[in-house]
């Protein structure tokens, strides 16, 4: 599950002339989409919460870091 990235749905599409305008909802990371939810249970949303509570993303880009490193993906 995507915790830090934030992305933006598709609301609607309007076609005016020769052009598509599209229209967007907020920015939001697929977490905080589920925590929106209603279709997602109380205690679910909770085991996610706990856990959101224990990630670090400064920690986590660090490993990604060097995890490409040792694969040769970034220099």
């Amino acid at each position: 599950m995507n915790f830090f990235q934030p992305g933006r749905k598709l609301i609607s599409k309007e076609r005016v002339g020769s052009k598509v305008r599209k229209r967007y909802d907020r920015a939001q990371t697929p977490c905080q989409r589920v925590l929106a939810s209603l279709l997602v249970g109380e205690k679910d949303k909770a085991k996610l919460r706990e856990l959101y509570q224990t990630l670090n993303p400064v920690e986590f880009q660090c490993w990604v870091h060097v995890i490409l490193r040792h694969h040769g993906g970034a220099r």
